[in-house]
């Protein structure tokens, strides 16, 4: 029984440390961030900390992967929740809300590292945008299975929705909009995605001379 419960204290510790970490690389970037204070700030030694992780980098790396794993499961658990395509874009959406308010600072530290200040990271941080979009295309190719859309290509398509749904929720926390505004306009985004994605639909039909 005690070594469970040290697994367990051990593992809690190190999901403490990332979580801070997070926060503290999403306001100061990798290279600002102090390792030492991140664990002054989880209640461990400054010594100790090197113990779960050999060095910032390690750290950092460690902090990604995790959120990947995390975030990962947010996208694809409401992917799979819904009956049609514009429910799961909807659950999609706010998917996204979610993660923008409830894990602002894993949220902003991936983002940072795709565009902002940690894009030393980059390549890692491609890794997870790379299953975000895989995933949207799965949901996209049932989507025309069941004839409820058609699209040509299926990875552009899928980044498409992507950026439309990442950078509104994006664009609008950095205009104030708070979590409930959003919410309620997930049906509107995800009308407006079906719409882009079948724009045949919306052509006039041809003139018959």
């Amino acid at each position: 029984m005690p070594k469970i419960v040290d697994e367990q204290t051990r593992e809690a510790t190190r999901q403490r440390i990332l979580r801070i970490a997070a926060r503290e690389f999403a306001r100061l970037g990798f290279e600002q961030a102090n390792i030492n204070l991140i664990a002054e700030q989880a209640g461990i030694g400054k010594g100790t900390i090197y113990l779960y992780f050999e060095s910032k980098r390690a750290l950092f790396l460690e902090m990604l992967r995790f959120i990947a794993q995390a975030h990962l499961q947010e996208i694809r658990a409401a992917l799979a929740a819904g009956e049609t395509v514009q429910q799961r874009l909807e659950g999609l959406f706010l998917a996204f809300v979610r993660l923008a308010e409830q894990e602002s600072d894993s949220f902003h530290v991936f983002m940072s590292a795709l565009y902002g200040v940690n894009r030393l990271f980059q390549q890692e941080a491609t890794a997870l945008l790379r299953e975000y979009v895989a995933a949207i295309a799965r949901l996209l190719a049932e989507g025309q299975e069941r004839g409820e859309l058609s699209v040509q290509q299926l990875e552009a398509s899928a980044l498409m929705v992507l950026s439309v749904t990442e950078s509104y929720v994006l664009a609008a926390r950095v205009l104030g909009y708070p979590a409930s505004v959003l919410a309620d306009q997930a049906g509107a985004v995800a009308d407006f995605i079906l719409h882009g994605l079948a724009p045949s639909a919306r052509r006039p039909p041809e003139r018959q001379e």
